[in-house]
């Protein structure tokens, strides 16, 4: 396959460095780039290579949304406002939910490639999304995920039956993975089951999003006992004992920590600890929507502890729409806004791309081509003023990529 030359008057390579480039782009070749770096270079270098150059674009790594639901695309009538009251609304409108949710998934999907997106964390509670998932553009890690408040075969059995169908459609860019829903809703020996059964090169895990939770796993008391008995119509039977105890599940894993929104230090510092790797996972329009917090990102950079930037589903928000999402990490995290730029676009790239263990994330040497590219107006600086004000008017993405693939044309 012959090389492609990709550049752009402007280049966000989204590397540690968070290196601005001008009139520069990347070679890719069989999926993968190759070189970076000036488009006189690259052209010189590589006399035969098709180019594709864009003087008033702006060229990055392709987004990743490390964290969407979207079998919960097609309803946004829910109670706001706290988690429990919507968690009440979710279980009383499930089957809502789940209705014409072939069309909802596909419109969700699209959603993610015209905002920049190129690979996601699908979390998967049915497995309703497994095909559309496998068949779109998108490259997925898709998170097979167990819920289970009772350790029993019939349980198991489900689980086993669902990472079987989506292990059976692995590929490059389809990848098995495993999510553990919440403290709450899994019985700690079917969490162990699932775990010493099957392999996941990285598991998801939504953890402390609520007060609720605190106090149902501190006390085995609160809103919890309540949920249990009046609205699931079962006797609580507390799983575990402490955050802590739950926590131990993933020793030695690489972990996604989705939300934290009440974790304090000690329990970051415990999955530290204990795991190969923790990323917390934060989702400001969900977070603020149902628990009415945004995560505090100081405790986590004190603790060296990585941040990306996902959306949730539409079930807990008002789209998933990444642009946006980014916008409201602007406003939401307390930082000056010129030096949470930088750190903002890389939780959506590079930070995200470990996190889910993809080689993608930034534009460099051996990475995959992965690249989103976004119309630019006036005079282009390569300045952090001038990329705020693009992230700021962003709506769509231009062209996308994906493994060298163009996925998204100008005007389509």
């Amino acid at each position: 396959m012959p090389a492609k030359i990709i550049g752009a008057g402007l280049v966000l390579t989204c590397n540690p460095n968070f290196d601005i480039l001008t009139n520069a782009g990347v070679v890719m070749q069989k999926g993968t780039i190759i070189e970076l770096g000036d488009m006189a270079y690259l052209c010189k270098t590589y006399p035969n290579a098709p180019v594709f150059f864009d003087k008033k674009a702006l060229l990055l790594p392709a987004f990743i949304n490390p964290h969407v639901h979207f079998e919960f695309s097609g309803q946004r009538c829910f109670e706001y406002g706290s988690f429990e009251g919507w968690l009440s609304s979710v279980l009383k409108k499930r089957t809502g939910v789940l209705e014409k949710s072939q069309i909802s998934m596909q419109k969700a999907i699209n959603a993610q490639l015209l905002s920049g997106v190129g690979s996601v964390g699908a979390i998967s509670s049915y497995g309703l999304d497994r095909y559309c998932l496998r068949d779109s553009p998108l490259r997925v890690v898709f998170f097979d995920e167990l819920i289970g408040g009772q350790a029993t075969s019939s349980n198991f059995k489900a689980f086993s039956q669902r990472h079987t169908l989506t292990n059976q459609l692995k590929s490059a860019r389809f990848i098995p993975a495993i999510a553990i829903h919440a403290p709450y809703s899994v019985h700690k020996d079917l969490a162990k089951q699932v775990l010493h059964t099957f392999k996941s090169s990285v598991i998801s895990t939504h953890f402390l999003e609520s007060q609720a939770e605190l106090e149902w796993l501190e006390s085995q008391q609160g809103w919890f006992n309540y949920f249990y008995r009046e609205i699931l119509k079962v006797v609580p039977s507390p799983s575990f004992s402490s955050p802590f105890e739950f926590l131990d599940l993933f020793k030695n894993q690489r972990l996604l920590l989705v939300h934290a929104l009440f974790a304090n230090r000690q329990h970051l510092k415990h999955a530290k600890r204990i795991s190969a790797q923790t990323t917390l996972i934060t989702c400001p329009r969900s977070n603020r929507l149902l628990s009415g917090k945004i995560l505090k990102t100081g405790l986590a950079k004190q603790l060296n502890m990585p941040i990306a930037i996902a959306t949730d589903g539409e079930s807990s928000n008002y789209n998933i729409n990444f642009l946006e999402e980014l916008r409201i990490a602007l406003w939401s995290f307390q930082k000056p806004l010129l030096d949470l730029l930088p750190e903002v676009l890389l939780d959506a790239t590079l930070h995200a791309s470990k996190a889910l263990e993809l080689n993608t994330g930034s534009l460099e040497k051996g990475k995959d081509a992965d690249l989103a590219l976004f119309a630019l107006s006036g005079q282009i600086e390569p300045t952090l003023p001038y990329i705020l004000n693009w992230l700021l008017h962003a709506r769509r993405v231009k062209d996308l990529w994906v493994q060298g693939e163009r996925v998204v044309i100008a005007g389509a």
